[in-house]
C-alpha cells in the first residue's frame, strides 16, 4: 500500500523504529502499537455512523469479527433499528404491507376460526399481494 523508497514492501521494524516512535514522541503521545490504528479507526467510524457490513468490507474482514469485537460500541444501534422500522410503519402508503392486504384474512386465520387443525396454517402469512400492489 506504501512503498518504500525503492518500491518495495516497507520494513516494519525500520519504519516503527525510524518513522513511528519518533511521531509519537514529537506528538508527545505515549507508546502504542502500529496495529492500534485499526482498533481506533473500527471505534469512530462505529461513533460516526457506519454500520457494521461496511466496516467490515473496509477492514477485510466478517461482519462476525467486527461484531464479536466492536459490537459493544455500536451503542444506539438497537435505538436506530427501532426508528427506522417505526418511521417505516408510519407511512400511510404502505404500512409494510401489500396495499390493500389489511383487511384479508389469511388461510392461517380462518383455519384457526374453524377450530380445525391444520400444519399447513400453522405458520401465518399475510395474504399474497396482486401484481402491481407493492410500493417502494
Amino acid at each position: 500500500m506504501f512503498p518504500n523508497q525503492a518500491g518495495q514492501r516497507i520494513d516494519i521494524n525500520n519504519f516503527r523504529h525510524r518513522g513511528w516512535t519518533p511521531a509519537l514522541q514529537a506528538a508527545g503521545i505515549s507508546h502504542r502499537r502500529i496495529y492500534d490504528l485499526r482498533h481506533t479507526y473500527a471505534t469512530w467510524s462505529l461513533a460516526a455512523g457506519i454500520d457494521i457490513f461496511t466496516l467490515s468490507r473496509r477492514m477485510g474482514t466478517s461482519v462476525a469479527m467486527i461484531d464479536r469485537t466492536y459490537g459493544h460500541l455500536a451503542a444506539g444501534a438497537d435505538d436506530y433499528e427501532r426508528d427506522l422500522l417505526d418511521a417505516f410503519d408510519r407511512r400511510p402508503e404502505s404500512n409494510g404491507r401489500c396495499m390493500g392486504a389489511g383487511s384479508e384474512r389469511s388461510e392461517a386465520e380462518s383455519v384457526a376460526d374453524s377450530g380445525e387443525w391444520a400444519v399447513r396454517g400453522s405458520n401465518a402469512r399475510p395474504p399474497a399481494c396482486k401484481a402491481g400492489a407493492l410500493t417502494s
